[in-house]
């Protein structure tokens, strides 16, 4: 394959999937151009990591009933501006990472008769993809739950390409000094995200002021309004922290249920506590949530109705039980699919019938 079109946009859960496809296709001599809004996380992420990226004009499906009707007027618009694109660069194949600015793309290459591929990284399959699944050629699923949404011979279930960048992660522990953390305690790292969550950072932080037998490091987020407690000595608060790494090091994580993050936790083999968003469209942090939770590698814990003293019970509960936090560390890893990016390189070679 000389070039491939990628369409991702919208959050991280779709575009470092995205990213990490693309580096693998780049390492092998496949030149890779990505479409997305300028106006989105894509527009910042996708140049700051030099690949090429071209700005759809299409407004996104949310809001109003009248940004709905405006979004259904443009894709006949963007399709055309894809057609375009195609003619021009001649692509080997294209491929959606889910969200509203992938459909035009994978419409205008099934029109040009480009081979097509998308990739769903939730156990809740989305709206766009699900719509999509009936055009594209192939079908790449993190999970086997989201397969009964697409026809059945188009799925290969190869995981979130994401964990063969994480699986080459490796953390050294002297820079747990770096964020305070005594490395010959135990500690539990908590991670909710840039944005934060002012009632879910509430019980958090009430939840950790009853710590006393271990540490607890809180990535706040930077964009989080709560201010965190600081009194308890064993609780540690930073705006930001090199979550991939310190997965590996911590032993237990608390954190919520996007794609990304799991396929980390798959990675590092981390016993974790989730607790998904409910403000994520079709619920689908929960679906995610109860992949891990089924499997032995986390506990689910749901943002309704939960009290600062459940967390820390369940805290408590796993960081005192070293068997309990081994068994959940190995069956995290069986889900693990180091090979994800590599494998969906392989395939799309199969369907471009190289």
């Amino acid at each position: 394959m000389k070039l491939v079109m990628i369409a991702a946009g919208g959050t991280g859960g779709h575009i470092y999937p995205a990213l990490a496809i693309a580096q693998r296709l780049k390492e092998e001599g496949t030149e890779v151009v990505f479409v997305g809004s300028k106006d989105r996380l894509e527009g910042q992420l996708i140049p700051e990591a030099g690949y090429q990226f071209i700005s759809l004009n299409i407004p996104n499906t949310s809001g109003s009933i009248t940004g709905k009707i405006r979004y259904l007027l443009s894709m006949a618009g963007a399709i055309g501006e894809c057609e375009k694109l195609l003619r021009s660069y001649q692509p080997d194949a294209c491929v959606g990472f889910g969200n509203y600015i992938s459909v035009p793309l994978i419409l205008a290459a099934k029109k040009c008769r480009i081979p097509t591929m998308i990739s769903e990284q939730n156990s809740f399959a989305g709206k766009a993809n699900v719509f999509l699944g009936r055009f594209a050629d192939a079908v790449e699923l993190a999970y086997e739950r989201s397969g009964k949404d697409f026809p059945a011979g188009k799925i290969r279930v190869l995981g979130n390409p994401q964990e063969e960048v994480c699986a080459g992660i490796t953390a050294d522990p002297s820079m747990l000094k770096n964020y305070g953390i005594d490395a010959s305690r135990p500690f539990v790292l908590v991670m909710m995200g840039s944005l934060g969550s002012q009632t879910l950072s509430r019980i958090i932080d009430d939840s950790c002021k009853n710590v006393t037998d271990y540490q607890v490091l809180i990535a706040a987020g930077k964009r989080n309004p709560f201010s965190f407690s600081t009194d308890n000595p064993n609780v540690i608060v930073r705006d930001y922290v090199e979550g991939a790494k310190l997965l590996r090091l911590c032993d237990l994580a608390v954190c919520r249920a996007g794609a990304t993050t799991l396929a980390e936790l798959a990675a590092a083999g981390t016993p974790s506590v989730l607790i998904p968003s409910p403000f994520v469209p079709n619920n689908h942090q929960y679906y995610n949530a109860l992949e891990l939770k089924e499997r032995g590698a986390a506990v689910l814990l749901e943002e309704t109705d939960l009290k600062a003293e459940t967390l820390l019970a369940e805290m408590n509960r796993l960081m005192h039980d070293n068997t309990a936090r081994q068994k959940m560390s190995e069956a995290a890893g069986t889900l693990a699919r180091p090979h994800a990016a590599s494998d969906m390189t392989a395939w799309l070679k199969e369907i471009c019938d190289e």
